[in-house]
């Protein structure tokens, strides 16, 4: 059975994802800031012990769960993409297209020097639209963007998130952030670089600064990336600890 989260299945869903690396880090989160609200998530709570988050069209699954049960019900709830743990069976209707390696960072490191350019500096509170524009200037769905605006600025506000950006003579020229930050751990994501600046070392130095900060408050510091980004933060002193996999709804064509 598949129900809507409310109050009295709020430990249920907790305990799911507990322990569950990168879905115990984000998923708490997630439902602390949006859990009331649902305009940007939705929760549900799938038997016997599974942990749903539906957003937009894609959702991140955890637990022990029926695989036809769930993939039915997120098919219905038109989902394109979900996320679990590799070892987990894949909702029925569903392929893998992907995996994504989480790292943690497993030693104290210093920050690599500061890039040799001129007119670098160091904004920690950058506008979030800002953000949103630099990271979605692609994006030709503008719902898609308006949803991740809304969600910084909710995380932001709620302090469950931090970010922050180098500009080069005031314009943005990388940012970087904790998208789910809680007091024992900071999840890194959204490491981008301006395409004309990439090569100097930018992104590098301001992923690790912000690692080191959240690494002085006490916090683990965890992230997720492609197999071709695994060496570029390795040199940061991070190191792989879990795997999570894509699937797609093989209706779904080209992806």
């Amino acid at each position: 059975m598949i129900r809507r989260l409310d109050e009295a299945g709020r430990a249920q869903f907790l305990n799911a994802v507990r322990g569950c690396p990168y879905f115990g880090d984000v998923l708490p989160i997630h439902l602390a800031v949006f859990g009331e609200s649902h305009a940007l998530m939705r929760f549900f709570f799938a038997s016997p012990a599974a942990a749903i988050q539906v957003r937009g069209q894609s959702a991140l699954l955890c637990g022990s769960y029926d695989p036809e049960e769930v993939g039915a019900f997120l098919r219905m709830q038109g989902i394109r993409r979900v996320n679990l743990p590799a070892r987990s069976a894949p909702p029925a209707g569903y392929r893998p297209i992907k995996t994504l390696y989480e790292l943690a960072l497993r030693q104290m490191f210093c920050a690599p020097p500061a890039p040799a350019l001129p007119g670098l500096a160091l904004d920690r509170a950058p506008p979030p639209s800002e953000i949103t524009d630099f990271l979605m200037c692609g994006e030709t769905d503008f719902s898609a963007r308006d949803n991740f605006y809304s969600e910084l600025c909710a995380k932001l506000n709620r302090g469950a998130a931090e970010v922050w950006a180098v500009r080069q003579n005031g314009a943005l020229a990388a940012t970087a952030g904790a998208y789910a930050l809680s007091p024992d751990h900071a999840y890194l994501a959204a490491v981008e670089t301006a395409e004309h600046l990439r090569g100097h070392g930018i992104g590098g130095w301001l992923t690790g600064m912000l690692a080191k900060r959240f690494v002085e408050s006490g916090r683990r510091v965890t992230l997720t990336c492609a197999e071709n980004r695994i060496h570029f933060y390795e040199r940061l002193g991070f190191a792989r600890e879990s795997e999570v996999v894509r699937y797609t709804n093989t209706a779904i064509c080209g992806e």
